[in-house]
Protein backbone atom coordinates (compact mmCIF):
# COMPACT_ATOMS: atom_id res chain seq x y z
CA UNK A 1 0.00 0.00 0.00
CA UNK A 2 1.64 3.26 -1.11
CA UNK A 3 1.88 6.08 1.38
CA UNK A 4 2.32 9.82 1.30
CA UNK A 5 5.70 11.42 1.91
CA UNK A 6 6.03 14.63 3.90
CA UNK A 7 9.26 16.64 4.16
CA UNK A 8 9.28 19.64 6.50
CA UNK A 9 12.16 22.11 6.77
CA UNK A 10 14.72 19.44 5.89
CA UNK A 11 18.33 20.48 6.38
CA UNK A 12 21.57 18.62 5.86
CA UNK A 13 24.97 20.14 6.49
CA UNK A 14 28.35 18.57 5.75
CA UNK A 15 30.88 20.41 7.88
CA UNK A 16 31.11 24.20 7.63
CA UNK A 17 29.68 26.37 4.88
CA UNK A 18 26.33 26.40 3.15
CA UNK A 19 23.98 23.45 3.88
CA UNK A 20 23.69 20.82 1.15
CA UNK A 21 19.93 20.92 1.78
CA UNK A 22 18.62 24.21 3.13
CA UNK A 23 15.23 24.05 4.85
CA UNK A 24 13.40 22.17 2.07
CA UNK A 25 9.68 21.41 2.48
CA UNK A 26 7.26 19.55 0.18
CA UNK A 27 4.68 16.78 0.23
CA UNK A 28 4.17 13.83 -2.11
CA UNK A 29 0.57 12.54 -1.86
CA UNK A 30 0.06 8.79 -2.08
CA UNK A 31 0.25 7.62 -5.68
CA UNK A 32 1.96 10.77 -6.98
CA UNK A 33 5.38 10.99 -8.63
CA UNK A 34 7.52 14.00 -7.69
CA UNK A 35 10.74 14.66 -9.58
CA UNK A 36 13.59 16.65 -8.03
CA UNK A 37 15.42 18.42 -10.86
CA UNK A 38 18.64 20.37 -10.80
CA UNK A 39 22.36 20.45 -11.62
CA UNK A 40 25.02 18.41 -9.86
CA UNK A 41 25.52 19.55 -6.27
CA UNK A 42 22.09 21.18 -5.92
CA UNK A 43 20.98 18.91 -3.05
CA UNK A 44 18.49 16.68 -4.86
CA UNK A 45 20.30 13.38 -4.24
CA UNK A 46 21.10 14.34 -0.65
CA UNK A 47 17.38 14.99 -0.10
CA UNK A 48 16.54 11.55 -1.51
CA UNK A 49 19.24 9.87 0.61
CA UNK A 50 17.82 11.55 3.73
CA UNK A 51 14.39 10.13 2.87
CA UNK A 52 16.00 6.69 2.42
CA UNK A 53 17.84 6.92 5.73
CA UNK A 54 21.24 6.71 4.02
CA UNK A 55 22.07 10.24 5.22
CA UNK A 56 21.18 11.62 8.64
CA UNK A 57 19.51 15.05 8.41
CA UNK A 58 20.75 17.96 10.47
CA UNK A 59 17.24 19.27 11.02
CA UNK A 60 13.61 19.04 10.00
CA UNK A 61 11.12 16.17 9.81
CA UNK A 62 10.48 13.34 7.33
CA UNK A 63 7.27 11.32 7.51
CA UNK A 64 6.24 8.31 5.42
CA UNK A 65 2.51 7.79 5.80
CA UNK A 66 1.59 8.59 9.39
CA UNK A 67 5.00 7.61 10.73
CA UNK A 68 7.81 10.07 11.45
CA UNK A 69 11.03 8.38 10.29
CA UNK A 70 13.44 11.26 10.93
CA UNK A 71 13.35 14.22 13.29
CA UNK A 72 16.77 15.06 14.76
CA UNK A 73 15.37 17.55 17.29
CA UNK A 74 13.49 14.69 19.00
CA UNK A 75 16.15 12.04 18.44
CA UNK A 76 13.96 10.12 15.95
CA UNK A 77 15.88 8.17 13.28
CA UNK A 78 14.32 5.02 11.79
CA UNK A 79 16.80 2.78 9.96
CA UNK A 80 16.58 2.32 6.18
CA UNK A 81 15.41 -1.32 6.44
CA UNK A 82 12.48 -0.29 8.65
CA UNK A 83 11.15 2.46 6.36
CA UNK A 84 9.39 0.13 3.88
CA UNK A 85 10.89 1.79 0.83
CA UNK A 86 12.24 0.60 -2.50
CA UNK A 87 15.26 2.11 -4.21
CA UNK A 88 16.51 2.10 -7.80
CA UNK A 89 20.01 3.49 -8.42
CA UNK A 90 22.06 4.56 -11.45
CA UNK A 91 23.93 1.27 -11.30
CA UNK A 92 21.80 -1.81 -11.85
CA UNK A 93 23.13 -3.49 -8.69
CA UNK A 94 21.87 -6.93 -9.78
CA UNK A 95 23.25 -10.20 -8.45
CA UNK A 96 25.39 -11.44 -11.40
CA UNK A 97 25.36 -15.11 -10.36
CA UNK A 98 21.54 -15.29 -10.26
CA UNK A 99 18.80 -15.60 -12.85
CA UNK A 100 16.31 -12.83 -13.43
CA UNK A 101 13.73 -14.68 -11.31
CA UNK A 102 16.17 -15.20 -8.44
CA UNK A 103 17.16 -11.51 -8.46
CA UNK A 104 13.56 -10.37 -8.18
CA UNK A 105 12.63 -13.01 -5.58
CA UNK A 106 15.62 -12.15 -3.37
CA UNK A 107 14.03 -9.35 -1.28
CA UNK A 108 10.88 -11.44 -0.68
CA UNK A 109 12.93 -14.34 0.69
CA UNK A 110 14.61 -12.02 3.17
CA UNK A 111 11.45 -10.36 4.46
CA UNK A 112 9.24 -11.69 7.21
CA UNK A 113 6.62 -14.04 5.73
CA UNK A 114 7.98 -13.30 2.26
CA UNK A 115 6.08 -10.04 2.33
CA UNK A 116 2.84 -12.07 2.40
CA UNK A 117 1.43 -14.27 -0.35
CA UNK A 118 3.03 -16.68 -2.79
CA UNK A 119 6.55 -15.61 -3.78
CA UNK A 120 6.43 -17.21 -7.23
CA UNK A 121 3.13 -15.51 -8.07
CA UNK A 122 4.45 -12.12 -6.95
CA UNK A 123 7.65 -12.52 -8.96
CA UNK A 124 5.75 -13.54 -12.11
CA UNK A 125 3.28 -10.65 -11.80
CA UNK A 126 6.11 -8.14 -11.33
CA UNK A 127 8.21 -9.48 -14.20
CA UNK A 128 5.16 -9.32 -16.47
CA UNK A 129 4.59 -5.74 -15.33
CA UNK A 130 8.10 -4.66 -16.41
CA UNK A 131 7.99 -6.68 -19.63
CA UNK A 132 10.43 -9.41 -18.58
CA UNK A 133 8.05 -12.33 -18.11
CA UNK A 134 9.79 -14.32 -20.88
CA UNK A 135 13.24 -13.74 -19.40
CA UNK A 136 12.64 -15.15 -15.91
CA UNK A 137 15.08 -18.06 -16.17
CA UNK A 138 17.85 -16.29 -18.05
CA UNK A 139 21.14 -15.40 -16.33
CA UNK A 140 20.86 -11.73 -15.49
CA UNK A 141 24.29 -11.04 -17.03
CA UNK A 142 22.94 -12.07 -20.46
CA UNK A 143 20.56 -9.09 -20.50
CA UNK A 144 21.05 -5.65 -22.03
CA UNK A 145 21.55 -2.59 -19.84
CA UNK A 146 17.92 -1.54 -20.21
CA UNK A 147 16.72 -5.02 -19.28
CA UNK A 148 18.98 -5.13 -16.23
CA UNK A 149 17.55 -1.80 -15.09
CA UNK A 150 14.08 -3.33 -15.40
CA UNK A 151 15.24 -6.21 -13.21
CA UNK A 152 16.39 -3.65 -10.62
CA UNK A 153 13.01 -1.91 -10.87
CA UNK A 154 11.12 -5.21 -10.53
CA UNK A 155 13.18 -6.13 -7.47
CA UNK A 156 12.21 -2.82 -5.85
CA UNK A 157 8.52 -3.20 -6.71
CA UNK A 158 7.97 -6.89 -5.95
CA UNK A 159 7.27 -6.41 -2.23
CA UNK A 160 5.10 -3.34 -2.91
CA UNK A 161 6.88 -0.80 -0.69
CA UNK A 162 5.08 2.28 0.60
CA UNK A 163 7.48 4.54 -1.30
CA UNK A 164 9.83 4.13 -4.27
CA UNK A 165 12.99 6.25 -4.52
CA UNK A 166 14.77 6.52 -7.88
CA UNK A 167 18.21 8.14 -8.16
CA UNK A 168 18.88 8.94 -11.85
CA UNK A 169 18.09 5.32 -12.83
CA UNK A 170 18.26 5.98 -16.59
CA UNK A 171 21.50 7.97 -16.74
CA UNK A 172 23.70 4.97 -17.68
CA UNK A 173 21.56 4.03 -20.70
CA UNK A 174 22.07 5.23 -24.26
CA UNK A 175 19.86 8.12 -25.42
CA UNK A 176 17.39 6.10 -27.49
CA UNK A 177 16.82 3.49 -24.80
CA UNK A 178 16.55 6.16 -22.12
CA UNK A 179 13.68 7.83 -23.97
CA UNK A 180 11.79 4.56 -24.39
CA UNK A 181 12.31 3.41 -20.82
CA UNK A 182 11.28 6.71 -19.23
CA UNK A 183 7.84 6.44 -20.88
CA UNK A 184 7.47 2.85 -19.72
CA UNK A 185 8.65 3.75 -16.23
CA UNK A 186 5.83 6.25 -15.73
CA UNK A 187 3.30 3.69 -16.99
CA UNK A 188 4.63 1.06 -14.58
CA UNK A 189 4.56 3.37 -11.56
CA UNK A 190 1.06 4.59 -12.35
CA UNK A 191 -0.16 1.04 -12.91
CA UNK A 192 1.07 0.01 -9.46
CA UNK A 193 -0.18 3.21 -7.80
CA UNK A 194 3.29 3.67 -6.33
CA UNK A 195 4.32 6.89 -4.58
CA UNK A 196 7.59 7.94 -6.19
CA UNK A 197 10.41 10.39 -5.53
CA UNK A 198 12.66 10.62 -8.59
CA UNK A 199 15.96 12.49 -8.95
CA UNK A 200 17.37 13.68 -12.29
CA UNK A 201 19.30 16.48 -13.99
CA UNK A 202 17.44 15.89 -17.28
CA UNK A 203 14.53 18.32 -17.72
CA UNK A 204 12.91 16.27 -20.51
CA UNK A 205 12.91 13.24 -18.20
CA UNK A 206 11.37 15.31 -15.41
CA UNK A 207 8.56 16.64 -17.61
CA UNK A 208 7.61 13.14 -18.85
CA UNK A 209 7.78 11.37 -15.49
CA UNK A 210 6.64 13.86 -12.88
CA UNK A 211 3.17 14.77 -11.69
CA UNK A 212 5.06 17.66 -10.11
CA UNK A 213 8.63 18.87 -10.49
CA UNK A 214 10.76 20.51 -7.82
CA UNK A 215 13.68 22.55 -9.16
CA UNK A 216 16.63 22.84 -6.79
CA UNK A 217 19.74 24.99 -6.70
CA UNK A 218 22.45 25.27 -4.02
CA UNK A 219 20.33 23.37 -1.49
CA UNK A 220 17.20 25.46 -2.01
CA UNK A 221 13.91 24.34 -3.51
CA UNK A 222 13.11 27.17 -5.95
CA UNK A 223 9.79 25.96 -7.34
CA UNK A 224 7.51 22.95 -6.94
CA UNK A 225 4.73 22.75 -9.54
CA UNK A 226 3.19 20.58 -12.30
CA UNK A 227 5.35 20.22 -15.43
CA UNK A 228 3.25 22.65 -17.50
CA UNK A 229 3.65 25.38 -14.87
CA UNK A 230 7.39 24.78 -14.47
CA UNK A 231 7.78 24.89 -18.25
CA UNK A 232 5.53 27.87 -19.00
CA UNK A 233 5.63 29.88 -15.76
CA UNK A 234 9.12 29.47 -14.26
CA UNK A 235 9.44 31.19 -10.88
CA UNK A 236 12.82 32.80 -11.54
CA UNK A 237 15.57 33.17 -14.13
CA UNK A 238 17.43 30.07 -12.95
CA UNK A 239 14.37 27.83 -13.31
CA UNK A 240 13.70 29.29 -16.76
CA UNK A 241 17.29 28.76 -17.88
CA UNK A 242 17.67 25.26 -16.45
CA UNK A 243 14.46 24.07 -18.09
CA UNK A 244 15.53 25.26 -21.52
CA UNK A 245 14.90 28.99 -21.88
CA UNK A 246 18.34 29.62 -23.35
CA UNK A 247 17.58 33.11 -24.72
CA UNK A 248 18.19 36.00 -22.34
CA UNK A 249 17.61 39.62 -23.37
CA UNK A 250 18.98 42.26 -20.99
CA UNK A 251 17.19 45.57 -20.54
CA UNK A 252 15.60 48.05 -18.17
CA UNK A 253 12.02 48.01 -16.89
CA UNK A 254 9.88 50.88 -18.21
CA UNK A 255 6.69 49.97 -16.37
CA UNK A 256 4.80 47.10 -14.78
CA UNK A 257 1.05 46.56 -15.06
CA UNK A 258 -0.46 43.56 -13.32
CA UNK A 259 1.75 40.58 -14.17
CA UNK A 260 3.16 42.21 -17.32
CA UNK A 261 6.40 44.18 -17.46
CA UNK A 262 7.48 46.39 -20.35
CA UNK A 263 11.25 46.28 -20.79
CA UNK A 264 13.45 48.58 -22.89
CA UNK A 265 15.91 46.53 -24.95
CA UNK A 266 17.79 49.51 -26.36
CA UNK A 267 18.18 49.51 -30.16
CA UNK A 268 15.89 46.47 -30.46
CA UNK A 269 12.93 48.38 -29.03
CA UNK A 270 10.68 47.40 -26.15
CA UNK A 271 9.25 44.04 -25.18
CA UNK A 272 6.28 43.00 -23.05
CA UNK A 273 6.76 39.98 -20.82
CA UNK A 274 4.98 38.08 -18.07
CA UNK A 275 6.65 38.44 -14.68
CA UNK A 276 6.14 36.74 -11.29
CA UNK A 277 8.32 39.35 -9.55
CA UNK A 278 7.53 42.84 -8.24
CA UNK A 279 9.61 44.67 -10.85
CA UNK A 280 9.51 48.47 -10.86
CA UNK A 281 10.43 51.13 -13.40
CA UNK A 282 14.21 51.50 -13.60
CA UNK A 283 15.02 47.94 -12.49
CA UNK A 284 17.50 46.02 -14.59
CA UNK A 285 15.81 42.95 -16.01
CA UNK A 286 16.56 39.85 -17.99
CA UNK A 287 13.84 38.55 -20.31
CA UNK A 288 14.00 34.79 -20.90
CA UNK A 289 12.32 32.82 -23.69
CA UNK A 290 12.66 29.46 -25.37
CA UNK A 291 14.00 29.08 -28.90
CA UNK A 292 10.89 27.13 -29.95
CA UNK A 293 8.63 30.04 -28.96
CA UNK A 294 10.22 32.49 -31.42
CA UNK A 295 7.82 32.85 -34.34
CA UNK A 296 9.88 33.47 -37.45
CA UNK A 297 8.43 35.33 -40.43
CA UNK A 298 5.47 36.64 -38.44
CA UNK A 299 4.34 40.22 -37.86
CA UNK A 300 1.27 39.85 -35.68
CA UNK A 301 0.19 41.30 -32.34
CA UNK A 302 2.69 42.62 -29.80
CA UNK A 303 6.46 42.12 -29.56
CA UNK A 304 7.14 42.31 -33.29
CA UNK A 305 10.83 42.73 -34.16
CA UNK A 306 13.18 42.66 -37.14
CA UNK A 307 16.32 40.59 -37.14
CA UNK A 308 19.13 39.27 -39.28
CA UNK A 309 20.15 35.62 -39.63
CA UNK A 310 23.72 35.24 -38.37
CA UNK A 311 23.95 31.47 -38.75
CA UNK A 312 21.71 28.52 -39.45
CA UNK A 313 22.19 24.91 -38.39
CA UNK A 314 20.11 22.41 -40.33
CA UNK A 315 19.33 19.33 -38.22
CA UNK A 316 17.07 17.30 -40.48
CA UNK A 317 13.70 17.59 -38.73
CA UNK A 318 14.39 21.15 -37.59
CA UNK A 319 16.63 24.16 -38.20
CA UNK A 320 18.23 26.30 -35.51
CA UNK A 321 18.92 29.95 -36.34
CA UNK A 322 21.15 32.45 -34.55
CA UNK A 323 19.69 35.93 -35.03
CA UNK A 324 20.84 39.46 -34.35
CA UNK A 325 17.93 41.53 -33.02
CA UNK A 326 19.06 45.09 -32.35
CA UNK A 327 22.36 43.95 -30.90
CA UNK A 328 20.85 41.05 -28.95
CA UNK A 329 21.71 37.50 -29.98
CA UNK A 330 18.64 35.28 -30.18
CA UNK A 331 18.30 31.58 -30.93
CA UNK A 332 15.22 30.38 -32.79
CA UNK A 333 14.07 26.88 -33.64
CA UNK A 334 11.95 26.10 -36.69
CA UNK A 335 10.38 22.67 -37.19
CA UNK A 336 10.28 21.05 -40.61
CA UNK A 337 12.63 19.22 -42.96
CA UNK A 338 13.43 22.31 -45.07
CA UNK A 339 15.39 25.38 -43.91
CA UNK A 340 13.41 28.43 -45.01
CA UNK A 341 15.77 31.30 -44.20
CA UNK A 342 19.30 31.94 -45.48
CA UNK A 343 22.29 33.35 -43.62
CA UNK A 344 22.37 37.18 -43.64
CA UNK A 345 18.67 37.34 -44.55
CA UNK A 346 16.54 40.01 -42.89
CA UNK A 347 13.60 38.45 -41.11
CA UNK A 348 10.51 39.48 -39.16
CA UNK A 349 9.79 37.73 -35.89
CA UNK A 350 7.22 37.81 -33.12
CA UNK A 351 7.94 36.99 -29.48
CA UNK A 352 4.59 36.16 -27.82
CA UNK A 353 4.34 38.19 -24.56
CA UNK A 354 2.99 35.22 -22.59
CA UNK A 355 6.05 33.18 -23.62
CA UNK A 356 8.52 35.89 -22.56
CA UNK A 357 9.37 36.03 -18.86
CA UNK A 358 10.93 39.02 -17.12
CA UNK A 359 13.03 38.69 -13.96
CA UNK A 360 15.18 41.03 -11.95
CA UNK A 361 18.75 40.94 -13.26
CA UNK A 362 20.87 39.79 -10.33
CA UNK A 363 23.99 39.64 -12.49
CA UNK A 364 24.30 35.89 -11.93
CA UNK A 365 25.63 33.41 -14.45
CA UNK A 366 23.83 30.09 -14.84
CA UNK A 367 26.44 28.35 -17.01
Amino acid sequence: MSAALSIEHLSKRFGVGRPAVNGVSFDVPAGEIVVLLGPSGCGKTTTLRCVAGLEHPTGGRISIGSRVVSEPERGVLVGPRERDIGMVFQSYAVWPHMTVRQNVAYPLKHRRNGGGGDINVKVKETLDLVGLGDYADRPVVSLSGGQMQRVALARSLVYRPQLLLLDEPLSNLDAKLRIRLRDELRRILKQTGMTGLYVTHDQAEAVVLGDRIGVMRDGDLLQMAPPGEIYNRPADAFVANFTGASNVLLGKVLERSGDTATVDLGAAGRIEAWTPQPLAAGDRARVALRAENVRLGERAGRNVFSGRVLERRYQGTQTVYDLDVGGHRLEALELGTAARHDANAEIALTLPPEMCWAYRDEGLSFD
